[in-house]
This record gives structure tokens, sequence and C-alpha cells, in this order.
């Protein structure tokens, strides 16, 4: 079985980390997969992605320098496509859905396609969560709609998603399921990390964007840092609201307690000596932070809120806040610091819930389960 992978990309997050953990393990079981890249630049962000792939066997194709409607673009996956042979194609994310929709339409009218859904309208779920009632005002509910007529399966990677798209009928409950992320990090050594920071600390992994909520965690730390100055929060990450911030954070007078550490390519150093994670994003459409933080045998605290909640479990391997309760965020927090047995033991339930139900051999057998079964009707 050959399968092209299909995805718009400019560096690594959790997308592109579903697809580094699947397409080798894929490879192990036989299949054969490869990887198209697609950017409107080469910026060199893609370049580790590429790598990873090709030390696991995975051949990879890259095209930049196209605008995402060029006839250009079209006419160089189309020859991809044609010369490939590939039993199946799997578009990621809207861009490679619209791309493969309209290959298969305009050239490739028998081509088996599956679209995994990592995640929704950034701009929608950022002002109505995973409200289904003002669907119909977003461009790209209509585009996924329309490129849904041409998909032969659907997979979401959590109900949160599952049910935005069934639900607000934007793909057919019959052609659409759920296969949950799975990963497997034994490759990221837990000994031998130096530790850099000595005081105690939470940490957020995450783009510095809207919907992941920094301006309530931060506002929180006003009374975390009243209780215990000496406790930080470090932010792991960049983006378009990092200016505004560093100046919310400069304003309430935290710039010691509150560390802007911006991008880290590999943050599992600082992941594994924080006491335990925080994600404040007010909708995720699974959220990887979890399982990564899990790895290191830390419970997360979280705004109850899909697809989060169908992860944590509140007092077991996490603690769960209502949505925008600054006060709320910030006596959980202070708990987990004052409490590190109970901040143990729910990370150790955690790591223990990430080896049964999220690993990556479910992950991969779910899959192949689907493709062959595409191929079979």
């Amino acid at each position: 079985m050959k399968i092209l992978f299909v995805q718009n990309m400019n560096g690594i997050s959790g997308s592109e980390l579903y697809l580094l953990q699947l397409l080798p393990a894929l490879k192990k079981k036989g299949i054969d997969p490869e990887m198209l890249v697609i950017f409107t630049e080469d910026t060199g962000r893609n370049k580790s992605f590429v790598e990873q792939l090709q030390k696991g066997g995975v051949i990879t194709h890259e095209i930049y320098g196209h605008h995402p409607l060029s006839p250009a673009l079209f006419l160089k996956m189309r020859k991809l496509i044609k010369k490939g042979g590939y039993d199946i194609v799997q578009s990621n994310l809207i861009h490679a859905d619209l791309w493969m929709a309209l290959e298969k339409l305009l050239f490739f009218r028998k081509m088996k396609l599956v679209s995994v859904k990592h995640g929704f309208d950034e701009q929608y779920s950022a002002k109505y969560g995973f409200n289904i009632e003002k669907l119909n005002q977003s461009l790209f509910v209509w585009i996924q709609r329309v490129t849904g007529y041409l998909i032969d399966r659907n997979v979401t990677i959590s109900r949160g998603i599952y049910d935005l798209y069934v639900n607000g009928k934007i793909s057919r409950e019959s052609r659409t399921e759920i296969v949950y992320y799975g990963l497997n990090l034994d490759h990221i050594s837990k000994n031998g990390l130096e530790r850099k920071n000595h005081n105690r600390y939470a940490i957020i992994l995450g783009r510095l964007v809207k919907y992941k909520g920094h301006e309530y965690l931060i506002k929180a730390w006003q009374k975390v840092a009243a209780y215990d100055p000496s406790l930080q929060l470090v932010i792991v990450g960049g983006g378009a609201c990092q200016d505004e911030l560093v100046k919310l954070t400069a304003e309430l007078g935290l710039e010691k307690q509150v560390l802007f550490s911006g991008y880290q390519p590999n943050p599992h150093q600082l992941l594994h000596y924080a006491e335990f994670s925080v994600v404040t994003s007010i909708f995720e459409g699974f959220g990887l932070i979890t399982l990564e933080s899990w790895h290191h045998q830390k419970p997360i605290v979280a705004f109850n809120v899909p697809a989060l909640n169908e992860i944590i479990e509140d007092n077991i391997n996490g603690r769960l806040v209502s949505l925008y309760d600054v006060d709320g965020l910030a006596r959980t927090i202070i708990e987990l610091f004052a409490d590190p047995l109970a901040c143990r033991s729910m990370g150790e339930n955690g790591y223990k819930k990430l080896g049964e139900a999220y690993n990556l051999g479910r992950m991969t057998t779910q899959m192949e389960s689907i493709y062959k079964s595409m191929i079979k009707s």
C-alpha cells in the first residue's frame, strides 16, 4: 500500500509531530508512505521535519515558491501524484484538503482521499469556541463543506472536532471517525538534562496567539506572586501576541515572575524540571502538550474546554478550571505548588494513561485499519 501525505507547513507543531510519529511507524508495518511538504517560500523551518522523516526511511517531496492557488503549483502536484501511483492520498489541514480535492476533481477522479482534521478555524474558535450556531459565517466551514464532497473519509483527532464537523453538517457521520493522537516519546531522555532554572516554576508551551489564553494566565499570576514571589511561570513560544503579553507582564509588575523564553525547538529540558504544565487555551483540537507533559510525569492545569476535558481527568491526572475563571486558575496553581505529593501523584497517573490510551501503536493500528477499508471499498 502506497500513501502520499500532503500538508502546507512552515515548521513543526502538533500536526507535524503527528506525521513524524505516524509515517515511520507505518513504514515498519510494511506500508509505503511518502510526504509532500508545500509552502509559499522555503524559510528553512521545514528542514528538521524533512531530515527526521528521511532518517525513518520516508521519501519526502517539497514544493516552494507558489501562491496557494497558482496553476503551476497544481501542475507540479499533478505530476507527482501521477508518477507516484498512490493507492491513497491523505490531506492534513485546510490547504491540503482544498488542493487534493481540486486535484481529484480535475485530474484524478478515482483518487481515494482521506482528510485528517487536526483543528478548526482559529478565528472562529477564538470567538465562538465549539459552538456550532455561527458556523455559516465562517469561510473555513464553506471550504470544508465543498471539499467534503470529494473526500472519501474524514478523521478527527478528538470528540470536540468530530461534533463540530458532524453536528455542524460539515461532513457526513458515515464518513467521519475519531482517532486520538498517540505518541512514542521514549527517544526523549529524561536523564542527564541540565537544570538551568533553579526556581520552582510552571510552564506553558505554545504559540503566543489569542486563543491560547496567555493573558488569563499572566493575570492569574498576580495572585500566585502575592502568595510566593519566588514562584515563576516560564512561557515557551513566539507569536503575534508576544509584544502585547510582554507589555501586560510589565504593567502588572511581574517581570521577575513571568519569563518569556521564546521558541524552543526542544522544550523538554524546561518541561522536565517544571512542577506542572498549564494550558489556558479557550479551545484545542487535541492539545499534544498534555501527552508531552505526562511523558515527564507532570500534571496539567487547563480550562475545562474541548478537547482538553476529553483527555484530562480532574484531580486524577490534572486539574480543570472553568473557562475564563482567572481567580480559580490562580487558586488551582497555588494548590499544586503547595502540594508536591498530589502534583507528583497526578503526574504519575498521566504517565500511565499516556502509555495505555495514547500510545503510537494504537494510533497506527487504527489508521492502518482505515486505509485498508478504503482500499477494499
